[in-house]
């Protein structure tokens, strides 16, 4: 039983995040910026705290790591919905989100690459652009935080592919050419 608990207290912690989502929007929606503020600092709290217990616990997993990206990826999300009903960002954005977060998902799963050297803070800044937009209104804003989200994910792109580039170009066969075996020499 202590083994199990043991073992589960990371994904506990990680559902928790999952399960204030609804409270976070509702709270959001209906303008309770005490609520707001605190459920969105508690689901951070989450997020910085299941990495955390895996580590010390010793009960870290590859199915949690991919647990915690989708949760993160619906929490942020979901909270980019209500801000698009909320008319503070376009639907697009939510579909660029979407991208690099399936792009992940397919290069780690079938690559059985889990490295980026961006990416890895991409779900830090989409956390950060909430909080930006739970703390600060106006269209200039949201606009920068906007900006900064399409910046970042094309960093993070270009450089998710330079890294599997190099992988994959380290890993090819070495062929050597000399002069003689140029045609035309």
């Amino acid at each position: 039983m202590k083994i199990l608990l043991k073992s589960s207290l990371p994904w506990i912690i990680t559902l928790l995040r999952l399960a204030i989502l609804p409270f976070l929007a509702y709270a959001f929606s209906i303008g309770n910026t005490i609520a707001t503020y605190s459920l969105f600092l508690f689901a951070i709290s989450t997020d910085l705290a299941d990495g955390y217990v895996a580590r010390k616990l010793n009960a870290q997993s590859t199915y949690g790591v991919y647990f915690d990206a989708i949760v993160d990826y619906i929490f942020i999300s979901g909270m980019f919905l209500v801000f698009i009903e909320g008319g503070f960002y376009p639907a697009w954005i939510l579909v660029l989100i979407s991208f690099v977060f399936l792009h992940f998902l397919l290069t780690s799963i079938f690559l059985k690459q889990l490295y980026d050297p961006i990416g890895k803070y991409y779900g830090s800044l989409l956390f950060g652009a909430i909080g930006l937009t739970l703390l600060f209104s106006g269209r200039l804003f949201h606009e920068a935080i906007m900006l900064g989200i399409v910046v970042v994910t094309v960093a993070s792109l270009i450089s998710r592919v330079a890294h599997l580039a190099t992988r994959s170009s380290r890993h090819a066969p070495y062929i050597e050419t000399s002069k003689a075996a140029t045609p035309g020499s």
